[in-house]
């Protein structure tokens, strides 16, 4: 019974209650328009209503940020975002993952499900609204959600304290809420996951991020002071990341508001983002057009060849080759320029013409040590 009621506390945490007024005004005026809220619900692939708000504005826009909030959260995390998206001409999307707030369903999954309602999201925006380009901005679970499953439509990513495994993601969670050593909780954690994942029906290594998406241009927000998500899974992904990115460390703990000049920056790295997505698509319709000029503005050469010089004097040399022989060559990778280096090399300094017993011991030295195959020079084959 206490294995049963511990699994539910994971698999259904309390749900954070909020009223309509919470959401704010159905039409707020600004400098640079009117913002119009529009409450809907859409259906995911399990059958359940996502609860979601939809903030646009006029004059009106195609580019939407999707907010997706974090472990027992709801969309009244991203209520207060929306009027700063709005001064830079963005509509705003929040909403309640299934089993959160006011959406339907009884179970989270720490993203293996919810990965599916970014999806259903960004489809019935894109047909409703007429939206034509997303940016997906993620805190905590929401964040490491955005990153499981590769979305239509999505010019770039915020992803504001995400976490990379799961299991260890779990451990500090109890650790931060009891008192017990670090190995009673992960003995304790390993009896309780088979429960888990056969009532929740996903593997615990299915919440896993093995490697950044480097093909989206990413937005990266780190605290040194949080205790619950280590800066260090932020900035391994950071750093694994080839395309366009950039990092954001800030203070403060997992839970703590996020300042208005934080979310100003975003605002303006999501415009930018927009902006330089739109240029790229009004002139190349090829993605791997996109990509590579993409690699370009973050200083990243996405082809690298042998220099024809090396092939060239290689080939030549390959063609002179007697008397002795070697083991097969490899290819070593210096300064983003592929070396061809001999593993073993024998030579003499000057022709020597070898006769009788020694030739043949010669021969049969050689066969033994590297085989019969491959001839080559005297002389290296670099100068």
């Amino acid at each position: 019974m206490y294995f049963e009621q511990e699994c539910r506390k994971f698999l259904r945490p309390r749900r954070l209650e909020y009223q309509m007024f919470d959401l704010g005004p159905e039409r707020l005026s600004l400098t640079n328009g009117t913002l119009f809220k529009h409450e809907i619900s859409i259906i995911n692939r399990q059958g359940h209503q996502l609860k979601c708000s939809f903030f646009e504005i006029n004059p009106i826009s195609d580019c939407c940020i999707i907010y997706c909030h974090g472990f027992n959260g709801c969309r009244v995390e991203g209520v207060k975002y929306a009027h700063v998206a709005a001064q830079y001409n963005l509509n705003f999307c929040t909403f309640d993952f299934q089993g959160c707030g006011h959406s339907q369903g009884d179970l989270i999954t720490f993203g293996y499900l919810e990965q599916n309602d970014i999806t259903c999201i960004i489809l019935d925006i894109k047909k409703r609204f007429q939206q034509n380009q997303f940016i997906l901005w993620g805190r905590s679970l929401g964040a490491t959600t955005i990153q499981l499953k590769k979305q239509p439509y999505v010019s770039g990513y915020v992803l504001d304290s995400c976490f990379t495994d799961l299991n260890k993601a779990c451990v500090r969670m109890i650790q931060k809420s009891t008192s017990l050593p670090k190995l009673i909780i992960k003995s304790v954690l390993y009896l309780l996951k088979g429960k888990i994942e056969s009532q929740g029906n996903f593997k615990f290594d299915d919440i896993k991020i093995q490697r950044a998406d480097s093909s989206v241009p990413t937005l990266y927000i780190c605290s040194d002071q949080d205790t619950l998500i280590k800066s260090k899974n932020t900035i391994g992904l950071y750093q694994q990341h080839n395309g366009l990115r950039d990092l954001i460390k800030i203070q403060g703990e997992h839970n703590d508001s996020r300042s208005l000049e934080l979310i100003n920056q975003i605002c303006c790295w999501c415009k930018e983002r927009f902006q330089i997505h739109r240029q790229f698509s009004f002139h190349e319709t090829s993605p791997i057009e996109i990509r590579k000029k993409y690699q370009h503005l973050a200083g990243r050469n996405s082809l690298i060849r042998t220099p024809s010089d090396i092939v060239t004097k290689y080939d030549i040399n390959r063609q002179n080759l007697n008397h002795c022989q070697t083991q097969s060559t490899s290819v070593l990778k210096y300064n983003n320029q592929h070396i061809i280096q001999p593993k073993k090399l024998y030579f003499q300094e000057s022709p020597q013409k070898i006769v009788g017993s020694q030739t043949k011991i010669l021969k049969q030295q050689m066969s033994y040590e590297i085989g019969n195959s491959n001839k080559f020079i005297r002389k290296p084959i670099f100068d």
